[in-house]
C-alpha cells in the first residue's frame, strides 16, 4: 500500500530510534541458493543517510559471503544497488519500483486483521495480514512483535516480525517469498548500538568465515601474528573498514583508515584468535586471522 497522510496519523507513534535502523544498526541472513549452487550468509549494515525522493533515507549496503555447496572456499561481493529505507509514525517505507516512490515495507503499528501490500505489488494476492501482536523483550529492549500471514500462498507459515529487526523468515526488502529462486532464507543475527540478537538454534553469525583472496590477488597479512598490543596491515591505496570479531563472532573493534599500513592498536582486548576483515569504498571485502598472545 502507499500510505496516506489520513492513514499515517492513525497509526500509534513509535519512538523512530527505537523502530528502525539505530545507529550500528547491522543484520545478516542466510544465504542457500539451491539453483545455482551457493552457500553462506548475507549480510546488511547501516551506511548511513542519504537524501532520496525529498526524503531522509537510511542507505542500507548488502555484502554477500558465499560458496559453492560443499566448500568452505567463500567469496565476498556487494550489491550494487543499496537498499533504501525510511521510517515515519511507526511504518518502515522502501524505495523503488516504476516509477521510483516510496512504498510500504513494514507496518510496525497495525493491529491483528489489519494488512499492506508487499512493496510496488499492488495485489490482494501479495498482501500481508497481522494475526497477533505483542512485546517481546530483546537484549533488555522491549520490542513490538507481529504474527504476519502471506495472503494467496498455501503451504507459507506465518512470520514473525519485530521492531528494528524486521521479518524472521523473509528478506529485508519485503518481496522474497513471492521470487521462488531467491537465496535468502531467514535472519541469523541482528546487532546495532544498543543490543544484539541470535536467531534460535543459530551457533555463528558468521563473522568467521574465511574469504579466499580476492580477485586482484591482494592478501591481508597481519604483523606481527601472533601479536600483543598491536599490528599492522599493508593495504592497497584507498579508505578501508577494518573490523575485529573474536571467537564467538562478536565484534570487538572497528575502525576507519586511508593509510597504507595502519596500526591497529588492540591492547586491551584479551588473549586470543581474532577474525580481520577489510573492506574497501566499493564493498570488496578481504579476510585474515589474527592471534593475540
Amino acid at each position: 500500500m502507499r500510505a496516506s497522510l489520513l492513514s499515517l496519523l492513525l497509526l500509534p507513534l513509535l519512538a523512530c530510534a527505537q523502530s528502525w535502523c539505530p545507529p550500528g544498526a547491522t543484520w545478516t541472513f542466510n544465504y542457500s541458493d539451491m539453483m545455482n549452487g551457493w552457500h553462506g550468509i548475507t549480510r546488511v549494515e547501516l551506511v548511513g543517510d542519504s537524501m532520496v525522493g525529498g526524503l531522509t533515507a537510511q542507505k542500507l549496503r548488502e555484502t554477500n559471503v558465499i560458496a559453492p555447496f560443499g566448500t568452505t572456499d567463500y567469496t565476498a561481493y556487494a550489491a550494487p544497488i543499496s537498499l533504501l529505507t525510511r521510517e515515519a509514525d511507526g511504518v518502515v517505507y522502501v524505495w523503488g519500483g516504476w516509477p521510483e516512490a516510496y512504498d510500504t515495507l513494514m507496518w510496525f503499528g497495525a493491529s491483528p486483521g489489519q494488512s499492506w501490500s508487499t512493496p510496488h505489488m499492488n495485489d490482494p494476492f501479495y498482501r500481508l495480514t497481522v494475526l497477533d501482536t505483542s512485546t517481546v523483550v530483546v537484549d533488555s529492549e522491549p520490542l513490538r512483535r507481529l504474527v504476519v500471514q502471506f495472503g494467496g500462498w498455501e503451504g507459507i507459515p506465518p512470520d514473525t516480525l519485530h521492531e528494528r529487526l524486521g521479518f524472521s523468515l523473509n528478506y529485508l526488502n519485503g518481496w522474497s517469498w513471492f521470487i521462488t529462486d531467491q537465496p535468502w532464507w531467514g535472519l541469523r543475527c541482528y546487532r546495532d548500538d544498543e543490543m544484539t540478537y541470535i536467531a534460535p538454534n543459530v551457533m555463528d553469525c558468521g563473522y568467521t568465515l574465511t574469504v579466499k583472496e580476492d580477485g586482484n590477488g591482494h592478501r591481508i597479512l597481519p604483523f606481527p601474528n601472533p601479536g600483543t598490543s598491536h599490528f599492522t596491515l599493508d593495504l592497497p591505496p584507498g579508505a578501508h573498514t577494518i573490523t575485529l570479531f573474536d571467537a564467538t563472532g562478536r565484534l570487538v573493534l572497528q575502525q576507519r583508515s586511508a593509510e597504507a599500513r595502519p596500526v591497529i592498536n588492540a591492547e586491551v582486548l584479551p588473549a586470543g584468535l581474532y577474525r580481520v576483515t577489510v573492506r574497501d569504498e566499493q564493498g570488496a571485502v578481504v579476510g585474515a586471522t589474527w592471534v593475540k598472545e
